[in-house]
């Protein structure tokens, strides 16, 4: 937490993600700092320790998809008051954030990644799990392979409610924004198999985030 240095990949209001390089290999430092005292952390688990508890929960599922090598974490505090937290991982190689590949429409390895990306949908349907922010910045890819990796989740729990009330309508909102209407359509008929009474549930709540993850497509889009 005290290593200076490294280039700022991200930034929100609470957490900064670092890029290093040491040795010849490249790794990821995501801090969270606290400026204010948040008391319900005093009693239960930082953001970091659930990351990491969701991750190894993630990789024990069999999912399609792995998640992102978790080197180590851990947190600093003042009597029970959490004040600095990290993440420690080693970068994915030939990884790039899924939203950003899927700006290019015309790359060849598109459908290969689009058919794996609904596998895991999929999978994630049939063991109900509710992942918290299931948006499409939060899975990696590796496109030469068509390989999918999650990070970043702070919930994961075997839910089907919760997972009908934000996980899928979040990804459903970004179906809407980064695929074509020809592939949201091919996508649909096979979700309409699982869900022949729920999907319209699915897409009406996916409006919910529309406009959010429009103002982050844009927002990511001036980096390209």
């Amino acid at each position: 937490m005290e290593r200076g240095g490294g280039e700022l990949v991200s930034g929100g209001r609470s957490s900064q993600v670092y890029l290093f390089c040491d040795s010849g290999e490249r790794f990821f430092l995501k801090r969270y700092q606290y400026k204010k005292i948040h008391w319900h952390f005093c009693w239960q688990k930082s953001q970091v320790c659930r990351e990491y508890e969701n991750l190894e929960k993630i990789r024990r599922c069999n999912l399609p998809c792995g998640v992102i090598d978790i080197i180590g974490w851990g947190e600093q505090r003042y009597f029970r008051t959490i004040i600095d937290a990290f993440l420690l991982s080693r970068e994915l190689p030939g990884g790039e954030r899924l939203s950003l590949f899927l700006y290019n429409r015309e790359d060849v390895r598109r459908q290969s990644v689009i058919n794996a990306l609904v596998d895991l949908l999929l999978a994630v349907v049939d063991q109900g799990l509710a992942l918290t922010d299931f948006f499409f910045r939060n899975i990696l890819v590796v496109p030469e392979t068509a390989e999918l990796f999650l990070l970043d989740v702070q919930y994961c729990d075997h839910s089907e409610r919760r997972a009908f009330l934000k996980s899928y309508p979040q990804f459903w909102s970004n179906v809407l924004l980064f695929f074509t209407q020809e592939e949201q359509r091919q996508i649909e008929e096979r979700l309409a198999l699982r869900w022949p009474k729920k999907f319209h549930r699915v897409a009406e709540r996916a409006q919910v985030y529309m406009a959010k993850e429009r103002k982050r497509k844009l927002s990511e889009s001036v980096h390209l």
